[in-house]
């Protein structure tokens, strides 16, 4: 939105600003090129009347100059006396001293010369509409042009929009039909891409929210069924059975059953409530270094021969240390639990960026599981029928990173021959 806001503002500035101002450029340089047509016809017609009254005051017969002139001319004259015209006594000592005074009304525009000779106030009278200035086509040419341009500026800066919003409703219409993959590509001039980029991650979110949903229902009737089944078959031969050392041992195998439930629904419980903790999380400063270092001393320290490589660099995140606890305990219990004994850890720093680095000496992951292998209750297939668990810890892994910004690499270890997950976080 901040485009959008920036781009309205630069557009108005232009069109107002930048074409008014140009138009009259160019106005001004057409106009200056045209040879000057026009006289002050005001002068004009003061120098007339100053000769008039320099020739009336050497004739005799001045009334009789004065009607024939009136009635031939579109400029009227009259003679009137100075005691008998109705003029402030400030105006007629200025007409008496020579100097000619113009008088204007709505429709006329009046010149009084005084004369000396007979006492009398000589008055031409000359219509407005002989002043009226006419109207130049350039005039018209250039206000056409400068709403043409300003026009057609508005029409080029809002099309992308237009065009980007259309596109996002056909994208959100298909996506609440039902397709779930439905994207936006964002413009090469995008004013919202804000807006974009936020759809974007609302429907992958909402795609993985789905995705999680399937295959958790899926998981649990089957995880749950099992389970379930093994419970009745042993309450039903638990009441059949008399001997009491049989009796103890499918009563074990019952609670082991039901511990085994208990696991399961605790798991999906942590994977929900992770996803709610994200929105709630509590940042501050965490060494990642020395949570890792507390994870493999006190969790795994028995377990396999571990062993953390700290490169120089600064490895403070501004982030919830319970969850930093949970994702470093996941992927070192999928190396050693997938692994043959040995784990090497790194933690570095490239530029903006904090990388751990774990890798293991197992037999790897293949490379077309190593999407799959981030969803939730999805095991490798290497060692899947030797080891327990429900496959949900790597699925927490990713969404904790996920939720960092971050990102999560799976490939072949260089440095012990088998698995390596890269986690990337951005230290900002």
């Amino acid at each position: 939105m901040r485009t959008l806001t920036y781009s309205l503002v630069v557009v108005v500035l232009l069109a107002t600003v930048g074409l008014g101002w140009l138009f009259d450029q160019l106005y001004v340089q057409y106009s200056a090129s045209e040879p000057t047509k026009d006289v002050d016809k005001v002068k004009i017609i003061e120098q007339l009347g100053g000769e008039l009254a320099i020739t009336l005051g050497q004739l005799s017969n001045r009334q009789e100059f004065v009607q024939q002139w009136s009635a031939g001319q579109q400029y009227q004259l009259n003679l009137t006396p100075t005691n008998s015209l109705p003029m402030p006594k400030a105006l007629l000592k200025q007409v008496k001293q020579g100097e000619p005074l113009l008088l204007e009304s709505n429709s006329h525009l009046a010149f009084h010369y005084y004369l000396p000779a007979t006492d009398e106030i000589l008055t031409l009278t000359a219509s407005l509409v002989n002043f009226k200035v006419a109207d130049k086509p350039l005039d018209y040419l250039f206000t056409i042009l400068f709403y043409l341009a300003l026009l057609s500026m508005f029409l080029l800066w809002v099309y992308p929009l237009v065009k980007q919003l259309l596109a996002l409703r056909k994208a959100a219409k298909s996506f609440g039909s039902g397709n779930l993959n439905q994207r936006i590509v964002p413009g090469t001039v995008s004013y919202i891409r804000d807006i974009e980029t936020e759809f974007n991650h609302m429907a992958q979110r909402i795609e993985d929210l789905v995705s999680d949903v399937k295959l958790l229902s899926s998981a649990v009737s089957h995880d749950l069924r099992t389970p379930l089944a093994r419970i009745r078959f042993g309450i039903d031969t638990l009441a059949e059975e008399e001997d009491p050392q049989l009796r103890e041992r499918y009563q074990q195998k019952l609670s082991n059953n039901v511990d085994e439930m208990t696991r399961l629904v605790e798991t999906l419980l942590t994977y929900a409530r992770l996803d709610q903790g994200m929105i709630d999380i509590k940042k501050a400063k965490v060494d990642l270094a020395t949570v890792m270092a507390n994870c493999i001393n006190h969790g795994f320290s028995e377990s396999a021969d571990i062993q953390l490589q700290t490169l120089p660099g600064h490895y403070a995140l501004a982030t919830d240390e319970s969850y930093m606890i949970m994702l470093f305990h996941n992927l070192l219990q999928n190396a050693v639990k997938y692994g043959n004994g040995k784990v090497l850890v790194t933690l570095e720093q490239i530029k903006n960026n904090v990388i751990i680095t774990i890798d293991d000496n197992g037999e790897g992951i293949a490379f077309e599981e190593r999407i799959d292998i981030l969803k939730p209750f999805v095991r490798g297939k290497q060692k899947q029928q030797e080891q327990s668990g429900h496959g949900i810890g790597l699925a927490m892994v990713k969404r904790i990173i996920d939720w960092h910004h971050g990102q999560i690499e799976i490939s072949d270890s260089t440095v012990l021959s088998g698995a390596q997950f890269k986690i990337i976080l951005p230290a900002n």
